[in-house]
């Protein structure tokens, strides 16, 4: 990185740090630090927030991270660490400037023991990566992201950490055993499950309560050998009978994958092959031979078409590159939300009522990540270039919340866009729990402000839920995509 003349209010930060050229307040590079995954249009951000940061630290190590943050608290901006940013709800983007640390330089595993079965990696570490350090050692991660092409290890513990391998082994902070940590007032620590604070804090703060840089994590020896069978149905409610029933047996499969016939013809539209234009599912089991090999009785029950073991190592092999559809279409707009598993057939078959009023395309697919829960994400396609258009799709997302919640569903993480729904995310007094969590960690405000907590204006709920509303039926009326 290279430092640019910076704006008056800007302080040099060359000569205030031992970051170097690894702290910037080049705007060039400031610029790509203002999104996410998903574009948003101008005209729903500008007016509100200050997405472009002051300036973004690439710190290399756990003591360059604390230089950054004291650095920041003496300037008095607010820090918003960033990884992968493989989300959507601008959970690594500012909404009042200050700081971002880019944490992608914190990679690398520091060390396995075999013996313990356990592996000590910086945050930064990608998943993918990660999974293929431990091959040659006889070892495997137990869990991991759909987008573990891109995701950090750090990342997923700050974002919900459910994905493959949630449905054997558990959400992911369930196998964390320590977290080297920054806290918002620049404190290195090390936080265990019975530390104060505890580990269980920051399992999905979303980087509003402290830094992570290294984690020690539990792994599993590689799986003597796995299955993968694939199912197709002409019923939904089929599809669910089946789900349902391989989620709560034992042997636990390792993942099972959901797809409803849209989404497959999403994928046929993107180029791809998707191995029916079915709903279908895919079972996967992985482990000791004789526990494999009971796994293949129960599926030799299941209902509906089994299809060629062939398609089912395809299907597996994708596994990573599910939003491979936005292929089809110049942008890719989606809501993902947990959603219990006794509920499927009912929530497809009202999404595919309201993909026909809106006349487009909806596909979902989805992880049981536990014997009771499934995580589904909804999927349709969008133009980013037609503004207007774009921001009236926009309101198709929030009739899917609105949908999910018919069928005892709530959105997968929060961000900043999903804050109108916290009374629907975090029910009862767990959003009391939270926000004091926060005050007693960071009375100030530093650590990523704007997120998870609170609805910031214009969010709020009386006038974004109506909002939406509207934008959905002008959606609609213009005839949808």
């Amino acid at each position: 990185m290279s430092i640019s003349s910076p704006a008056s209010s800007i302080p040099l930060v060359s000569s205030q740090t031992g970051l170097g050229e690894r702290l910037t307040t080049d705007l060039f590079e400031r610029r790509y630090y203002a999104e996410d995954m998903v574009p948003v249009p101008d005209l729903l951000v500008r007016p509100f927030f200050r997405t472009l940061p002051d300036a973004v630290a690439r710190p290399a190590n756990s003591a360059e991270v604390v230089e950054a943050v004291r650095w920041a608290i003496d300037s008095g901006w607010p820090v918003v660490p960033r990884a992968a940013a493989s989300t959507a709800l601008f959970n690594v983007v500012p909404v009042q400037g200050g700081l971002v640390l880019d944490l992608n330089q914190l990679a690398g595993v520091l060390a396995v023991d075999e013996r313990r079965q356990t592996v000590i990696v910086r945050a930064g570490m990608r998943w993918l990566d990660l999974e293929r350090a431990l091959q040659p050692l006889g070892l495997a991660v137990k869990s991991y992201p759909t987008s573990g092409i891109a995701s950090t290890v750090g990342g997923w513990l700050n974002t919900q950490g459910h994905g493959l391998g949630s449905l054997k082994y558990g959400p992911f902070y369930s196998q964390v055993l320590r977290a080297e940590v920054v806290l918002p007032d620049g404190q290195l620590r090390q936080i265990t499950a019975g530390s104060q604070p505890p580990l269980a804090w920051f399992a999905a703060s979303e980087g509003t309560l402290g830094i992570i840089t290294e984690l020690e994590l539990t792994v599993r020896p590689r799986p003597e050998t796995e299955v993968h069978h694939l199912q197709a149905f002409d019923h939904l409610a089929d599809l669910q009978t089946a789900l349902v029933s391989l989620a709560r047996a034992e042997p636990r499969p390792y993942t099972l994958f959901f797809s409803d016939d849209t989404y497959a013809h999403m994928v046929a539209q993107a180029g791809f092959s998707p191995p029916t234009r079915q709903p279908f599912l895919l079972s996967s089991y992985q482990g000791q031979a004789t526990e494999v090999a009971q796994a293949r009785g129960r599926l030799a029950g299941l209902p509906g078409q089994t299809l060629p073991v062939e398609l089912a190592l395809e299907e597996w092999r994708d596994r990573l590159y599910h939003v491979r559809v936005k292929r089809g279409g110049p942008s890719l707009l989606a809501a993902e939300m947990w959603l219990p598993l006794d509920q499927l057939a009912g929530y497809l078959t009202a999404v595919k009522r309201l993909s026909q009023s809106f006349k487009t395309p909806i596909g979902t697919y989805g992880l049981a990540v536990s014997p009771t829960t499934a995580t589904v994400m909804s999927l349709y396609q969008g133009d980013a270039r037609q503004t207007f258009d774009y921001t009236l799709a926009l309101g198709l997302t929030a009739q899917l919340y609105r949908l999910g919640a018919r069928y005892r569903g709530r959105p997968y993480g929060v961000g900043l866009w999903n804050t109108p729904y916290l009374a629907q995310i975090f029910p009862g007094k767990l959003l009391v729990e939270l926000r004091r969590r926060k005050q007693i960690l960071d009375p100030a405000g530093r650590l990523n402000p704007g997120k998870l907590y609170h609805a910031p204006f214009p969010l709020w709920p009386v006038f974004f839920k109506p909002g939406l509303n509207l934008l959905a039926t002008a959606y609609r009326w213009r005839g949808g995509r």
